[in-house]
């Protein structure tokens, strides 16, 4: 897990935003490799904590099987990270794409975790997309073809002033952003 630190006002400043105080999040992008963040407030300083939950089970043929290791990973990852500490726990909506069995797999992921949330008494659940979240802090989607995320994880970055490089981290900072917001 990667751990990031900056002023408040600082990262208000650079998105035009204003974020709670005192608060902790957590944002999660569901995918096969699961990216999370979890965002903590204080009056000055905002750290961000991010990682990412990755199954291979791509050498797996059956997909029943399949999908069933990885249901278990991410309920057995998620069981360990979520806690009743969380204000609010932000799970990214799913993007409805041409394959069905993508969009069931991630359904599924983000199910898990909103289970999860309620089992461990969280109140404050919200879904967000990835382009509802990014539009929320002023970032421009309007991408080259066939390289949009590559150039969100490059905004995100020049903002943030890191050198992330998975995009399923980055998603999940957006997503804890947004919970932050006032």
């Amino acid at each position: 897990m990667d751990k990031f630190i900056w002023s408040i006002d600082k990262i208000e400043k650079r998105f035009e935003i204003a974020l709670k105080r005192n608060a902790t999040v957590l944002g999660i992008d569901t995918a096969s490799k699961t990216g999370y963040c979890i965002a903590k407030t204080d009056e000055k300083k905002l750290i961000l904590e991010i990682g990412f939950v990755a199954i291979d089970v791509s050498k797996i043929k059956d997909k029943d099987i399949r999908h069933e290791m990885l249901y278990n990973a991410i309920y057995e990852a998620f069981t360990g990270l979520i806690a009743s500490k969380f204000d609010t726990v932000v799970i990214e909506n799913v993007f409805h794409s041409f394959n069905p069995d993508t969009t069931i797999l991630l359904s599924r992921l983000g199910a898990i975790i909103y289970t999860i949330c309620k089992i461990k008494g969280i109140k404050d659940i919200m879904w967000k997309s990835a382009s509802q979240a990014r539009k929320a802090l002023g970032i421009n989607q309007k991408c080259e073809k066939g390289k949009g995320k590559e150039t969100i994880v490059k905004r995100i970055n020049k903002r943030l002033n890191t050198n992330i490089t998975c995009n399923d981290e980055i998603d999940a900072i957006v997503l804890a952003l947004n919970g932050l917001l006032q």
